[in-house]
């Protein structure tokens, strides 16, 4: 069972109060992934914002006409930390593909439509969501860019 000390230790949620932790509970559930199982795809709706709580999930580009690897990881999300950002972004599908890659992980699955109106009805509380949020979207396109000047083709 999920805990309100659960979300106090993920960035996005440590500013808010313990009413409103408890609040966002209703709306949360426990997900178990093994290795290599594929948590959501590009292009799938996204309808949930993720949270890991054990193991570690990849963010990867699935390739067309290749079998996706540890190779196409984009960056590794760990315990404690948000991935499936664009469930809260129009138009509210997956930009890239979620795997687990550790032997086994635990994942809080946030329905986000549920989330949006929490942060609608309670403005603070959202600022503060999206503010981490936006830290969170900011590095993972600067580490994109720095992997992209890495590639062969960029030389």
């Amino acid at each position: 069972m999920i805990q309100a000390d659960f979300l106090r230790q993920v960035d996005a949620f440590q500013s808010l109060e313990e009413a409103q932790l408890l609040l966002l509970l209703e709306f949360c559930r426990e997900r178990r992934f093994a290795r290599n199982e594929r948590l959501f795809k590009e292009g799938d709706p996204a309808e949930h914002l993720w949270i890991v709580k054990k193991g570690v999930i990849d963010v990867r580009f699935d390739l067309p006409g290749r079998e996706t690897s540890a190779e196409s990881t984009l960056s590794s999300v760990s315990e404690n930390k948000l991935l499936g950002w664009s469930s809260v972004v129009p138009p509210h599908r997956y930009r890239l593909s979620a795997y687990c890659a550790s032997d086994a992980s635990e994942v809080v699955a946030m329905e986000s439509r549920k989330l949006l109106d929490f942060l609608q009805q309670h403005p603070g509380a959202g600022y503060k969501v999206f503010s981490v949020m936006l830290k969170i979207v900011g590095n993972r396109f600067q580490r994109l860019q720095a992997s992209a000047l890495d590639a062969p083709a960029s030389r």
